[in-house]
């Protein structure tokens, strides 16, 4: 009896945490919106709309304290780089494309061994910069949307060849919710904690 009394606790105490969490969460302004549902099996379907661009992203989530922990589903690589050695060591040759080939607007971050930063700003498939000691860089889309820091891997290379993945990619992204007052305060595009809510 004791046993059976302890699942039903456990049970009523897990439906309740979960109805908290679960349901639609939304935030939008002027030509802005950004919706996410949490359903009561741990998926979720994150919609988003700026101007005339609009994404739809589904996956799977988990509530831990107050993180809400989110994975996408198919994942993805966010960035992919090859590296190679062509011509002058201290030219450094970037050729961008999204992953499937087309070429986009772009802002390419240089970051130096001395932790320098060389902005080349509307960039368009190719880009170059005559630097010595490059350590990593990132790229920022026209909609605002980050990759990762890439670190160089090899010694001896100046050519860049990156694919950018344009639709967003959720990667084990902590989101902070609060429970008591139904809101969650979600990561932009730029990888930066946002400074409103989704509200439910």
């Amino acid at each position: 009896m004791k046993t059976i009394l302890t699942i039903l606790i456990f049970i009523t105490i897990s439906c309740y945490g979960q109805d908290k969490v679960t349901g639609i969460y939304s935030y939008s302004r002027e030509h802005f919106s950004e919706t996410l549902q949490l359903n009561d099996n741990y998926t979720f379907k994150y919609n988003f709309m700026m101007h005339f661009i609009r994404q739809e992203i589904i996956g799977n989530y988990v509530v831990a304290g107050d993180s809400l922990i989110l994975n996408s589903f198919p994942q993805r690589d966010k960035i992919i780089v090859q590296e190679n050695l062509k011509g002058n060591f201290r030219n450094k040759k970037f050729q961008v494309t999204l992953k499937d080939g087309y070429s986009f607007n772009y802002q390419l971050y240089l970051i130096t061994k001395s932790n320098d930063t060389i902005i080349s700003k509307n960039q368009i498939s190719r880009s170059r910069s005559r630097i010595n000691e490059l350590k990593s860089f990132y790229i920022i889309d026209s909609k605002g949307l980050k990759s990762p820091t890439y670190f160089l891997k090899g010694t001896n290379t100046n050519y860049f060849d990156v694919q950018f993945e344009h639709i967003r990619v959720f990667e084990s992204e902590k989101w902070i919710i609060d429970k008591k007052l139904e809101k969650i305060r979600p990561i932009g595009m730029d990888n930066e904690y946002q400074n409103y809510f989704l509200s439910k």
